[in-house]
C-alpha cells in the first residue's frame, strides 16, 4: 500500500524564489507540490486539492498579503483545521511579524534563510505533525473534544521538549474554540512562569482574558507588550478593543491614533471607523476609508474589501437618514458597490452584492425592485455568508414582509458569532448585530430569549456560559430589572468583582431602587448578604491608571 504523499502548496509571487523553495522541499522527501502566484490562484487550486500544508511568502505582489488570505481561506473552509501554515518573509518590519504570529503559524521562517535553517524547520514540523496527526484528523472530522483528549494522553506520556512545545500550542488554540478559557488562561499563565519571553502564550493568555470578560486583566498585559517595538500596533489593537467594549470611543480612537494611517491593518481600520462612528463623525470615518481605499488602488482584494466597507457606511448614513435626504449616499453606496464587484469570482461574493444591492433598493421605496435583486436567494445562501451579509439579508426579508426567512437567518447569526474567535471580528460584529436588532424593533424578543438560554446554563451549573448570555440580555434590554439581577447573581455567586465592564458593586447600587417581584427581591436580599460576608472579593483590584495616561 502507497504511503500518503504530503501535499504542499507553495504561495510565492517571485518565480525564482518559487522554483528553488520547491527544489529545497523535494530535496526533503517526496512531496507533491503545486506552486502558486497568488492568494487567488491558491484559492481556485484548492477547490480541487486537499493540501497538507501551505507554505506562503507574507508579500505576494498587488495582492492581499499571506495572512490576509490565510484567514480568507480558512473562514470559507478551503483550508481545513488540520492544514499546516508555514510563513516566509524578509520582511522584519513589527507590524508584519505581529499580523503573522497574530494567526498562529505552524512555522515562521525569515529570509534570506539557508537551506539549513529550511531543512531544520521544516523536518520539525513534519515531526511533530507525523505525532500529532491523530489530533488534527479529529478536528477535521469536528471532533475537537476527541483531539483535545489525544493532546492531553499524549502529553502525559511525555515528548521531547521541542515536540512539547508545539502540543501545548495546539491544546492552547483548541481550548479557546471551544470556549473552555479558564483552563486556556491556566495553561498559558503556567508557560509563561517558566519563561516570561513566550510571544505565543502571551497573545494566548491575552485572547482567553478577553473571551472571558476579564478586560481590566488584558489591559494590564497589554501595558507591558505596547513597548516591546515587535508588539506594539497589535497591543494598540487589542486595547482599542477594550476601550469599544466599555463604550469608550474617544479613547478607543486615541489608542490606535498610536498607529500611523498607512499601517491601519483592515481590521484596525474597521475599529477607527467604528470609534468616529459612535461619536458621531462620519466624515471622519469616510474619510480614512476613502484614503485607505486609494492607497489600496493597485492591491485589487483589498481595494474591493475597503469599497464594500464604504458602501456599506453609506448605506447605514441613508438608514439614519430621513427618507427624503436618502438619495446621494445610496446612489454613493450603489456606485462603490457596482466599483468593487466588476469581476465576481465566487459565490459569497456575489450574495454580499445582491443583498447589498436589495437593501438599497428597499431604502429608495422600491420594494419591487428589491425582491427581482434577491428572487433567487434562499436562506441557505444567506447562512453561508458573512456575518455582515446575513445581517442584510435579514434587514431585506423583514423589509419585504418574508419573517420567516428573516428569523431563519437571524437564529443562526448567534451561533456564527460565538463560533469566531478573533477579538476584532467579535467586537465589530456584535456592535453591527446590536445594532440592526435595536432598529428592527427585535431587541426585547432577543433579550427575552438569551435570557432564558441564560436560565437553562445556569440551572444547569454552566455559569460562565449564562453570565454571557444574561450579559447580553442586559445590553439588548437594560431596563428589565431581571436581567440586571441575573448577571448580578452569576457574579456574586463565583465572587468576581466584574465582568466585561460591569462592576459587581454598580450592578448591585443600580438594582437598589428599582421594582423588584416578592422573589427576585429576595435573591437581592441574599445577594447583599454575600456581599457583606466578602468585601474584599467584590472591591475592585487596582488598574494600572499609567496606560490610559500614555495612550491619552
Amino acid at each position: 500500500m502507497n504511503k500518503h504523499k504530503i501535499k504542499i502548496a507553495i504561495v510565492e509571487d517571485n518565480a525564482t524564489a518559487r522554483l528553488n523553495l520547491r527544489s529545497h522541499l523535494l530535496s526533503l522527501g517526496e512531496f507533491d507540490i503545486a506552486s502558486y502566484s497568488n492568494g487567488k490562484e491558491l484559492r481556485n487550486g484548492l477547490r480541487t486539492i486537499d493540501f497538507d500544508i501551505v507554505v506562503t511568502d507574507f508579500h505576494l505582489g498587488q495582492h492581499k498579503n499571506g495572512v490576509e488570505w490565510v484567514q480568507y481561506l480558512a473562514e470559507s473552509k478551503l483550508i481545513k483545521p488540520s492544514t499546516g501554515v508555514i510563513f516566509l518573509t524578509s520582511d522584519r518590519l513589527p507590524q508584519t511579524i505581529s499580523q503573522i504570529l497574530d494567526i498562529h503559524p505552524d512555522v515562521l521562517i525569515i529570509k534570506p534563510y539557508t537551506i539549513k535553517t529550511l531543512h531544520t524547520s521544516v523536518k520539525h514540523y513534519l515531526s511533530v505533525r507525523e505525532k500529532i496527526k491523530p489530533a488534527l484528523v479529529y478536528l477535521d472530522n469536528d471532533k475537537p473534544g476527541q483531539a483535545l483528549k489525544f493532546l492531553d494522553e499524549a502529553l502525559e506520556k511525555g515528548l521531547s521538549k521541542r515536540a512539547k512545545a508545539d502540543f501545548i500550542k495546539l491544546k492552547g488554540r483548541l481550548l479557546i474554540n471551544e470556549q473552555r478559557y479558564a483552563e486556556a488562561i491556566a495553561l498559558y499563565q503556567d508557560i509563561l512562569e517558566r519563561s516570561s519571553n513566550v510571544l505565543w502564550a502571551h497573545w494566548g493568555l491575552i485572547k482567553s482574558e478577553f473571551l472571558s470578560g476579564q478586560w481590566r486583566h488584558c489591559q494590564n498585559m497589554l501595558g507591558g507588550l505596547v513597548s516591546e517595538q515587535l508588539t506594539k500596533d497589535k497591543a494598540y489593537e487589542w486595547m482599542a478593543c477594550v476601550e469599544i467594549g466599555k463604550e469608550n470611543y474617544a479613547l478607543a480612537e486615541k489608542i490606535l491614533d498610536h498607529i500611523k494611517e498607512n499601517e491601519l491593518t483592515i481590521p484596525a481600520t474597521k475599529l477607527k471607523v467604528l470609534a468616529y462612528k459612535k461619536q458621531g463623525r462620519s466624515d471622519d470615518a469616510i474619510r480614512l476609508l476613502e484614503k485607505k481605499r486609494q492607497s489600496n488602488f493597485t492591491v485589487k482584494e483589498r481595494f474591493d474589501e475597503y469599497t464594500i466597507e464604504l458602501a456599506r457606511y453609506q448605506l447605514q448614513l441613508a438608514e439614519n437618514s430621513a427618507v427624503e435626504e436618502r438619495g446621494p449616499t445610496i446612489h454613493a453606496a450603489k456606485c462603490l458597490i457596482g466599483n468593487a464587484n466588476r469581476s465576481i469570482l465566487d459565490r459569497q461574493t456575489q450574495h454580499q452584492r445582491d443583498f447589498m444591492l436589495a437593501l438599497a433598493s428597499l431604502l429608495e421605496g422600491d420594494q419591487q425592485k428589491a425582491a427581482r435583486i434577491i428572487v433567487d436567494k434562499t436562506v441557505g445562501d444567506a447562512k453561508s455568508a458573512k456575518l455582515t451579509t446575513m445581517v442584510d439579508a435579514i434587514k431585506v426579508w423583514f423589509g419585504l414582509g418574508d419573517d420567516e426567512k428573516a428569523r431563519e437567518v437571524w437564529n443562526e447569526v448567534e451561533s456564527k458569532l460565538s463560533a469566531k474567535d478573533d477579538q476584532i471580528d467579535l467586537i465589530l460584529a456584535d456592535s453591527m448585530i446590536l445594532e440592526a436588532e435595536k432598529s428592527l424593533g427585535l431587541s426585547e424578543e432577543k433579550a427575552k430569549r438569551v435570557n432564558d438560554q441564560g436560565m437553562v446554563y445556569y440551572l444547569s451549573n454552566n455559569v460562565s456560559e449564562a453570565m454571557e448570555l444574561f450579559y447580553k440580555a442586559r445590553q439588548l434590554n437594560p431596563q428589565v430589572p431581571a436581567f440586571t439581577l441575573n448577571l448580578l447573581q452569576c457574579l456574586s455567586d463565583i465572587k468576581k468583582a466584574e465582568y466585561k465592564d460591569q462592576q459587581t458593586l454598580s450592578l448591585f447600587d443600580e438594582l437598589k431602587d428599582q421594582t423588584l417581584s416578592d422573589s427576585n427581591q429576595k435573591r437581592y436580599n441574599l445577594i447583599k448578604k454575600k456581599l457583606g460576608d466578602y468585601p474584599d472579593a467584590y472591591r475592585m483590584p487596582p488598574f494600572e491608571e499609567q496606560l490610559s495616561e500614555d495612550v491619552a
